[in-house]
């Protein structure tokens, strides 16, 4: 009786396991799948994401937390600053900040041997990501009073990309993932060059992450027949 009951709790744990795994279906036909590298990713099935070689890269947008600009607390003052314009100018930060996620992902697609195109066709990917809900710890440059500023993450932000087909435009991937931007154990220096370093850094990360889960064969051969 014994092996008989093993078998019946295996049986039971695996059909467990399998009922945990069961995928999202979005609203437009997407998959979602598991991923080592963001908080959600997905993917329409049967399709061979290997066929489009090309790419255009929407610019990106940014958008703060809600209380970014009204918490005004000393953290995001610019000290050396006139009174007139004592914080720090969300619209320039975003500006520099979508520039430099925009880099990141035409450098990953170029270094995954995509080409950057300009006009939509077959075999054309249409990139749009996104920055949003960014928030920056301590955004302010130093001045002749204070010497040093210090925190234990650079700050938050949400990044997101959809990637459609270019002609149709369908669903082909989306990605979402809530960054902590350089998370420490410990107190580091910070000013508007660390910042931009770190978030710097946080994006590249994000965009070859992004053309290293395109490129995973696996996910472009699952049929919706497995959802049933």
């Amino acid at each position: 009786m014994r092996p008989i009951l093993s078998t019946v709790v295996l049986v039971s744990i695996v059909s467990l396991a399998a009922g945990c795994a069961t995928q999202t279906v979005t609203a437009d036909g997407l998959v979602s799948a598991s991923s080592g590298k963001f908080d959600e990713f997905y993917f329409r099935p049967n399709t061979d994401l290997a066929t489009y070689r090309r790419v255009i890269i929407d610019p990106v947008p940014v958008k703060f937390r809600s209380d970014y600009l009204t918490q005004r607390h000393g953290s995001n003052a610019l000290l050396a600053e006139p009174r007139y314009r004592p914080y720090q100018d969300a619209e320039t930060i975003g500006q520099d900040f979508a520039a430099l996620m925009q880099t990141s992902l035409t450098d990953a697609f170029r270094a995954a041997n995509y080409e950057i195109v300009e006009a939509p066709g077959p075999g054309v990917m249409r990139v749009s990501a996104k920055i949003d809900e960014l928030f920056i710890n301590a955004p302010d440059r130093l001045s002749s009073s204070v010497r040093a500023t210090f925190n234990r993450d650079t700050g938050q932000a949400t990044l997101l990309l959809e990637a459609k087909d270019s002609v149709s435009g369908a669903g082909l991937a989306r990605v979402v993932h809530r960054n902590t931007v350089r998370e420490a154990t410990r107190a580091n220096i910070a000013d508007d060059t660390t910042n931009r370093f770190w978030f710097e850094t946080a994006f590249r990360r994000f965009a070859a992450n992004v053309t290293s889960e395109l490129a995973a064969s696996h996910r472009t051969t699952v049929s919706l027949a497995n959802q049933r």
